[in-house]
C-alpha cells in the first residue's frame, strides 16, 4: 500500500465517521469502514512489534476502531478479526481490496510507512475530536 492509499484510506475512514454521524449511511460502507480500521489497528500493531512505532500508537488505532465500532446503523463486524490479524501480519488491503504486503508495497520504506499511518490515525482521531 502507497502512502497516497493509506491516506486516501484515512480520510475516507475518518469522513464517514462524521456521515454516519448526521445521516444514514450504505450499511456496505459502514461495514467497509469498520474492516479497514481493524486492519489498519492490526497494521499499527506489526508496526510496533517491528520496533517502528510506541506502544501508544495501538491506543490510538483502538481509539479509531472503537470509534468505528460505535457508528450507528447495524455494524456487520464479522469480518473484524480476519481483518486486524491480516494487519498483524503485515498485509494491508490496497483500494483494490486484495491484500499486500506492507513490506513489498511501500516504496518510502517499512518504517516511513508505519510513521505515516500512526500520523494518519492521529490526526483523523483530531479531526473526531479524540
Amino acid at each position: 500500500m502507497k502512502n497516497a492509499a493509506l491516506i486516501f484510506v484515512l480520510a475516507s475512514i475518518f469522513s464517514t465517521f462524521n456521515v454516519a454521524q448526521a445521516e444514514d449511511v450504505d450499511p456496505a460502507v459502514l461495514k467497509n469502514v469498520y474492516d479497514s480500521t481493524r486492519n489498519i489497528s492490526g497494521l499499527i500493531t506489526y508496526c510496533v512489534d517491528k520496533g517502528f512505532l510506541k506502544s501508544d500508537s495501538t491506543v490510538n488505532a483502538k481509539k479509531m476502531v472503537a470509534y468505528a465500532a460505535g457508528m450507528p446503523g447495524g455494524l456487520d463486524t464479522r469480518d473484524g478479526d480476519k481483518n486486524e490479524a491480516y494487519g498483524r501480519e503485515g498485509k494491508g488491503k490496497g483500494p483494490d481490496g486484495k491484500y499486500e504486503s506492507v513490506e513489498s508495497a511501500a516504496p518510502q520504506g517499512v518504517a516511513a510507512w508505519c510513521k505515516g499511518a500512526d500520523e494518519g490515525v492521529r490526526e483523523g482521531l483530531k479531526s473526531v475530536g479524540l
